[in-house]
């Protein structure tokens, strides 16, 4: 089992308003969008992201975190770099949108599983093993990588390919840290080897 490491209220509070506001001018942004350009895909994305600031605002608070710095900063940074994402289109791909919708729909059956126990870094809450949680360790990363790849598609730009890039890196890293941390929880280590995929089944 996890050692008794408190987490601060205080900190989880001021952790949330700050991602609750990345969040909350992504979502602007992309209803902005859609407001002027009636493309569904961006009404889509700020569903999806809507869903993340109502979790974030009542999330639960977790039994034990990391106190690392680095899973801190990956944490953080791989859960807002996303929200740097910005529309533009003069050389977008209409498959992209596909990928966007089967995103957020993939998203939403995790979000059902998940509930309150979304998180930024490496921490015990609950472990979930239903819904698509029975087939991969992580579904809502395998949603977030197919939603933001589906929009770098409708809107190509250079800054969205670096943000697509450096935040699959950074999920890729996540998903590390908290396999590492999760790993002493003996629940959690039983359901790894029922549940050996983390992102897609028979590959990763």
């Amino acid at each position: 089992m996890f050692p008794n490491i408190p987490f601060p209220r205080s900190r989880s509070i001021i952790s949330n308003i700050v991602i609750a506001a990345f969040f909350s001018v992504f979502v602007y942004i992309n209803l902005k969008a859609f407001s002027s350009t009636q493309d569904v895909s961006y009404l889509l994305v700020a569903f999806n992201e809507s869903l993340f600031v109502l979790l974030y605002a009542i999330r639960r608070r977790p039994v034990a975190t990391s106190t690392s710095i680095s899973d801190w900063g990956i944490g953080f940074s791989g859960t807002l770099i996303g929200t740097l994402l910005r529309p533009a289109s003069p050389f977008a791909v209409a498959f992209g949108g596909v990928l966007v919708m089967i995103g957020t729909i993939a998203n939403i059956v995790a979000v059902l599983s998940l509930n309150r126990s979304i998180g930024t870094v490496p921490a015990e809450r609950s472990i979930k093993t239903r819904g698509l949680f029975r087939y991969i360790r992580h579904p809502m990363y395998a949603s977030e990588i197919c939603v933001i790849v589906g929009y770098l598609l409708v809107n190509m730009s250079l800054l969205n390919f670096v943000v697509v890039v450096c935040n699959t890196i950074l999920l890729l890293l996540r998903i590390d840290r908290e396999e590492h941390f999760l790993s002493r929880n003996e629940a959690y280590a039983a359901y790894a080897v029922r549940t050996p995929w983390k992102l897609l089944p028979f590959v990763y």
